[in-house]
């Protein structure tokens, strides 16, 4: 009787190297999609921010290997910012933020849109953030996980002054 290996089926991944692991052979790929992007972001309180998130597979089987855009028809999209790691989702000062790629899921690319009427009701703060991809299936990936600091517009933005002379002259 005769066994055959089989390579391992293709990891998905966002645009960045994926995890490892540590085994006693050296470092090797994670055979579990991680995937988890550190991000430190930064927005002015009251724009809208927004930064792209682009996920592709690689297969290693075939050589060369040939990297795909990950088709997210179907997933959602989950955003979470809290002040601390220790509040949960539930707690009313938890900035969440849900959606579906309807423009391009099949490019393997998404946004992450915070409005500026919501960056304009946060904490002058850095925020701890997460974002998650639900397949269809169900199975949570974590994508991309960090801060988001809000910072104050400089005062010239903040306030326009409109000079009204009331004589007309």
């Amino acid at each position: 009787m005769s066994t055959a290996t089989q390579a391992p089926p293709p990891i998905p991944r966002v645009a960045f190297p994926r995890a490892t692991q540590q085994n006693g052979n050296g470092t090797v790929p994670a055979q579990t999609c991680s995937c988890t992007k550190s991000v430190a972001y930064s927005c002015e309180r009251g724009e809208t921010f927004s930064s792209q998130i682009t996920l592709s597979i690689t297969d290693s089987s075939v050589t060369p290997p040939v990297t795909s855009p990950v088709d997210l028809t179907g997933s959602t999209f989950q955003f979470t910012g809290k002040t601390s790691s220790d509040v949960p989702d539930s707690d009313p000062s938890t900035i969440i933020g849900d959606w579906q790629e309807t423009a391009t899921p099949q490019q393997g690319s998404t946004w992450l849109k915070i409005p500026a009427a919501t960056t304009h009701d946060m904490q002058t703060v850095a925020y701890v953030i997460q974002v998650r991809m639900v397949s269809p299936s169900g199975v949570v990936t974590p994508l991309v996980a960090g801060t988001l600091t809000i910072t104050e517009p400089p005062a010239s933005a903040r306030y326009s002054a409109v000079v009204v002379n009331p004589l007309g002259v």
